[in-house]
């Protein structure tokens, strides 16, 4: 008989009856793909078929040095990233809804669409959430110049790119409205019509004229013009930097700016800036206005003593600064963690979420993610974000006092 069986044995009890058989657990299972005898193997993969629960073991099995274990644990999650596209549409559509900017980013660039035309509709709807804002707060004038301007966008012929913009042929960009998801925005493209940006990482931005960018990092502008419409998970720099050792600040003009700061840059005209995080604005010269704007946030607002105000709303220690837009935290998956010398300290867990319910406690202290450092608070929010959309799950590496541990979250999908 082989020492490995895909179901426990069933406990004898009075009478000499056998009880129902009891399914093993997921990480013996998984511990089988790696057994020496290839029946037990072929068992252990026949049992791990449609187990949810073993997903994150089989994660970390497909990482395994050992090629026929790893070739196993891949072939159990391919149904599951099948059923995982299946759902994006979906939560796509409830983060437009709710207006959860950096998990609609997420799950964008996770997104494979058997049309790859249907990327590009999300974008003009997850955009008139803060559009809509901004009309009815702004001037009627600079109201006007907003509500006009998709409309003009949709006028040119409509193209659209993914992948590496620096790969990206060299097209006429003045005769067409592009929509492009890319990997990062460098400063050597300039699109005149742009509908809509999806940029998984960072954004530096050297020209002038408009365009609607949804960030999943920081943006850096290079720039003293009208930037248009951007919603970034990261800060915001609006510094210029020059060959000589002086600093000049470029500021924004008829734009909207969400972004979880901070935010840093120079005079604001006709524009909404609302921000997670604290705010700082310079003045080329010791000159800094603030003109018919708002500026909102959650942290402190800072302007140069001689900075001009006319028109404008200043909110500091604003609650839901950043709304009609909202950004991932980890407190919404029941988790407040600080950092520490020792690592990510476990501050509290809320009961009945997901990581009120893997068995993590106060104290705990987080190690990895993944099999990765789980590295500070900011990063491995960013993780476990990553992990929410791309697996719906995680394993989680924990010191509790001696003890190492293992963990596995679950992460439900977006209602």
């Amino acid at each position: 008989m082989s020492r490995f069986v895909p179901f426990a044995l069933a406990a004898v009890v009075a009478g000499g009856g056998l009880a129902a058989p009891v399914p093993q657990s997921p990480v013996a299972l998984v511990a089988g793909l790696n057994d020496p005898s290839a029946k037990v193997r072929d068992g252990a993969a026949e049992a791990l078929k449609g187990r949810t629960d073993a997903l994150p073991w089989l994660r970390r099995a497909a990482r395994s040095a050992d090629a026929d274990t790893a070739r196993r644990a891949s072939t159990l999650l391919t149904p599951q990233e099948r059923n995982r596209q299946a759902v994006v549409a979906r939560a796509i559509d409830a983060c437009i809804r709710d207006g959860r900017a950096d998990l609609f980013m997420e799950w964008h660039h996770y997104w494979q669409p058997e049309a790859k035309d249907d990327l590009w509709p999300v974008g003009p709807r997850m955009i008139q959430a803060g559009l809509g804002q901004f009309v009815k707060w702004a001037p009627p004038e600079v109201a006007k110049i907003f509500e006009r301007e998709p409309a003009r966008i949709a006028r040119f012929k409509p193209r659209s790119y993914d992948g590496p913009l620096a790969q990206m042929p060299k097209e006429s960009t003045s005769s067409s409205s592009w929509s492009i998801r890319t990997d990062l925005w460098w400063n050597g493209r300039r699109f005149d019509n742009l509908a809509f940006a999806s940029v998984a990482e960072s954004a530096w931005l050297n020209f002038g004229g408009g365009g609607y960018f949804f960030v999943l990092g920081s943006v850096h502008l290079r720039h003293s013009e009208t930037i248009g419409f951007i919603v970034c998970d990261g800060e915001y720099d609006g510094g210029r930097s020059y060959e000589s050792d002086s600093q000049a600040w470029g500021g924004v003009h008829r734009s909207f700016v969400a972004c979880r700061g901070p935010y840093r840059g120079g005079s604001v005209g006709a524009s909404m800036i609302l921000v997670d995080g604290d705010v700082e604005l310079f003045g080329d010269d010791g000159r800094c206005e603030v003109r018919g704007s708002l500026i909102r946030a959650t942290g402190e607002i800072r302007l140069p003593k001689n900075a001009k105000v006319v028109n404008s709303t200043i909110q500091p220690h604003t609650k839901n600064a950043t709304a009609p837009y909202t950004f991932f935290d980890l407190p919404d998956v029941g988790l407040s963690a600080a950092d520490d010398e020792e690592g990510l300290v476990v501050a509290d867990v809320k009961p009945g979420t997901p990581f009120g319910n893997c068995g993590l406690k106060k104290g705990d202290v987080i190690q990895a993610i993944d099999d990765r450092p789980a590295g500070h608070s900011a990063e491995f929010r960013r993780q476990v974000r990553r992990a929410m959309v791309r697996q719906g799950d995680c394993l989680l590496t924990v010191a509790r006092g001696a003890e190492t541990l293992d963990l596995a979250l679950y992460f439900p999908l977006p209602k």
